[in-house]
């Protein structure tokens, strides 16, 4: 197959063979574990219907608008393909011009508004394809189209699913996780993040909070952060439970109350329901915070049969070894667990975790996921519930990235986190910064507290959406469009002078060092773009016999070309070194 030579990624052995399996069959299904890259796939697939002439325009479905703009993207990136993203929170106009490409990657729910635009597609790819079940989007989308090529791609899908889907897609072709061509390429368990929105008037209420507490004094504000987590990552119920009680906090959400009493108690659900649906599992343990949210799962899951464990300081030794009890009986399919999971009350294992709740701690976060990284099965889930564009998200990101330093590996790519970064309520920094500032200043723009600015700034450093450099200000920030700016406003800031010095980079925990002059180092640095988060300049001057050293400090990633040629500048600019070297 002469499409896939000339990829920017090479594609692997087994990754060739699903794609021409897929392209004689017309209609397939491609499952795989996560991990072996069934995305590149798809995009051999859709690249060979393309220039075969089989297809004149490929429809791809994704679950959430972070998948349909990091595919859309690995399409343009590897292929050079003309695919465009198109989701709800684009404009008008934006998806006007995206409908004309001959890739369109999208959510179903975004097909069902725009129906009439079905029929211009004659293949789809269908990712997650697992999701193609009961009142699914996906379903009604693909029942409604008339493409004759379809290729469903997924980790995993339910025997109870198969027929279903091999209906409304084609035929199944699974690789095993002991096939030795892709074995090595896959982790223990699988990480899966769910995104739980708010309804309109959750939201409504979580804007009044959230605009409340920017407002308030220090004294409040904790009560006004606590009212937010509540919401975003336990539901209505925790705050309509906090105001029956006589606390601070219950007289604070006093005057939302009415506001409160109409919302619905459980925004999450759903997607909870939706995970136990589309795993086939033996055991599952749902962690959760709140007791009164455990009590209400415990009943939503009767059928299931479940089991609720809320601690011993709560219910007691008996309690807790009659819980467990039933706990490890084969027939109790879910365990619904507050904190008495981190009390060192031995759970049983299980081959699907969810986490309802998520936690700043990372000794809780690594905790629970204990449960599932016991040796009991080849692959296991771990499904993540976050509530998008609020502090839940924070939290759960807070969460993965502390697991990381300790290292837990969260199979979640690094290209994914990014997105979720940027649906955080700290992304609100990346937007006030429209010009270089400093971080005193963003944080008089966002609000944000002193240890929120520094985390989220330490965030986008390390994602390579932030750069900083030296300028009157002290250190200042900026975004890599903002290059420019800071050449036109601090021009001698960014005039190289002609010394030599030493760089030393950190690649791996390994160092790495080179000298020479601005232009050689540059030159340098540029064959390890995107490799390294911490950069120190050396200088060495000697001003009437004596010796001066100066040494200045970057620790961001650089991914951008200017903004390497920028931060180098600045490093050998006279007035940077002398000034803060």
């Amino acid at each position: 197959m002469s499409e896939y030579k000339d990829l920017r990624l090479k594609p692997r052995k087994y990754q060739v063979k699903a794609s021409e399996i897929a392209l004689r069959n017309k209609r397939s299904v491609i499952v795989m574990p996560t991990g072996t890259g069934k995305t590149l796939i798809g995009l051999i697939w859709a690249k060979s219907l393309l220039a075969r002439e089989k297809a004149r325009k490929i429809l791809v479905l994704e679950p959430t608008r972070i998948l349909v703009e990091q595919v859309s993207l690995f399409f343009r990136e590897v292929a050079n393909l003309d695919a465009q993203a198109i989701h709800g929170m684009m404009s008008d106009e934006l998806k006007k011009r995206g409908w004309s490409a001959r890739i369109v990657v999208t959510t179903p729910e975004e097909i069902l508004f725009n129906m009439e635009k079905l029929d211009l597609f004659d293949a789809l790819i269908i990712d997650e394809c697992h999701h193609s079940v009961g009142e699914d989007a996906y379903k009604k989308v693909l029942e409604a189209s008339s493409a004759n090529w379809r290729l469903g791609l997924s980790a995993h899908i339910p025997m109870r699913h198969r027929k279903s889907i091999e209906r409304l897609i084609g035929e199944i072709h699974e690789w095993s996780a002991s096939d030795p061509e892709i074995s090595k390429y896959i982790p223990d368990w699988i990480g899966e993040v769910y995104e739980c929105p708010l309804d309109k008037d959750s939201m409504e209420l979580y804007k009044r909070l959230e605009k409340d507490w920017l407002e308030s004094d220090s004294r409040i504000k904790m009560l006004y952060s606590l009212a937010l987590r509540f919401l975003s990552r336990d539901g209505a119920l925790a705050l309509k439970e906090s105001l029956g009680k006589r606390t601070k906090l219950a007289s604070l959400l006093k005057k939302y109350e009415s506001q409160i009493m109409s919302l619905r108690d459980l925004h999450k659900v759903d997607k909870l329901l939706r995970a136990l649906e589309q795993h086939d599992f033996d055991k599952a343990i749902i962690f959760v915070d709140r007791v009164i949210v455990a009590n209400k799962l415990g009943e939503l899951l009767k059928e299931y049969g479940s089991v609720i464990i809320t601690g011993k300081r709560r219910t007691g030794d008996k309690h807790i070894k009659q819980a467990l009890e039933i706990a490890r009986k084969k027939d109790t399919k879910i365990v619904v667990s507050t904190s008495a999971g981190e009390e060192g009350i031995d759970l049983p294992s299980a081959d699907l975790l969810v986490l309802w709740s998520n936690v700043v701690s990372p000794l809780r976060f690594i905790q629970r996921h204990g449960r599932i990284l016991r040796k009991t099965k080849p692959i296991k889930f771990v499904v993540y519930l976050v509530t998008p564009d609020t502090i839940d998200m924070n939290a759960f990101l807070d969460s993965i990235y502390l697991a990381k330093k300790v290292g837990v590996d969260i199979n979640i790519s690094e290209q994914t986190l990014r997105k979720y970064l940027l649906k955080s309520p700290r992304s609100i920094l990346l937007k006030v910064l429209e010009t270089p500032l400093p971080r005193e200043f963003i944080q008089e723009l966002t609000g944000l507290g002193t240890s929120e600015i520094q985390r989220a700034i330490r965030l986008f450093l390390n994602q390579g959406e932030l750069f900083y450099v030296y300028t009157p200000l002290g250190r200042t920030l900026a975004k890599p469009e903002h290059v420019q700016i800071l050449y036109e406003k601090y021009p001698e800031y960014f005039t190289p002078d002609k010394i030599n010095g030493k760089v030393v980079i950190i690649i791996n925990s390994k160092k790495k060092s080179f000298e020479g002059d601005y232009e050689s180092i540059l030159k340098k640095l540029t064959r390890f773009l995107g490799k390294f988060t911490q950069l120190r300049i050396i200088l060495r001057e000697i001003r009437n016999s004596i010796e001066y050293v100066y040494s200045l400090s970057y620790n961001f990633k650089i991914n951008n070309e200017l903004v390497l040629e920028a931060v180098i500048k600045n490093a050998f600019s006279r007035i940077v070194f002398y000034e803060y070297g």
